[in-house]
């Protein structure tokens, strides 16, 4: 039976012809390339080595640093850790009014917000020179997800800088500032969902 391979995040496919979209990056059926298994690489290997005509430029060598050693996965890791945490503790600031928990969760949103620089960075760089910035459906999800779930981190933190008693208000605003939070965890989850979609693909 044929194998065939999607060029754009590595899935393999079996059978006569390729799919018609692939199954995890949702790439077109001209993406994939007939392969056989002494011409199979790893599976989502990047040659990063690969000898070039002029001395490569810094943005070369950091996305090839940021390839070599998983910087995105490794970035990534601290905030969607994070927020699940800051969800909860809002929880418990809203409804059983533990307002250290209130405070906590704010102190943990902006160290969230300062570590989204590297990870938004290194995604950037992988989505480029590891799927080549292919614009199909599960990265334009991803994309937007990420960018929601950072538009919202950002209006939460302002929220709570201008008005400090959101969470202990007894008004509608402690439960719309919850519901943005979770919200927020949702968008970070689709995002973390679909990019180890991408990263496993073969995995069984």
């Amino acid at each position: 039976m044929k194998k065939w391979k999607c060029s754009v995040c590595n899935y393999i496919h079996e059978g006569d012809e390729p799919p018609a979209k692939c199954p995890v990056c949702g790439a077109d059926k001209d993406k994939f390339i007939e392969v056989n298994e002494s011409s199979t690489q790893p599976e989502n290997s990047v040659d990063v080595e690969a000898p070039m005509e002029n001395p490569p430029t810094l943005i070369e060598k950091i996305t090839a640093l940021v390839l070599v050693k998983h910087l995105h996965p490794i970035s990534v890791h601290g905030p969607n850790g994070i927020i699940p945490m800051v969800v909860i503790f809002l929880v418990l600031a809203v409804l059983l009014q533990l307002q250290d928990f209130g405070s906590a969760a704010y102190l943990s949103m902006i160290f969230v917000l300062l570590s989204m620089p590297p990870v938004l960075l290194t995604g950037y760089l992988t989505w480029q020179k590891k799927y080549q910035g292919a614009r199909t459906s599960v990265f334009k999800m991803k994309i937007a997800a990420s960018c929601v779930a950072t538009v919202i981190l950002f209006g939460l933190i302002i929220w709570k800088t201008v008005q400090p008693d959101v969470l202990s208000n007894v008004s509608l605003d402690r439960f719309i500032f919850l519901f943005w939070s979770v919200v927020m965890l949702a968008a970070i989850g689709m995002a973390g969902h679909l990019g180890g979609q991408l990263v496993f693909a073969n995995k069984k």
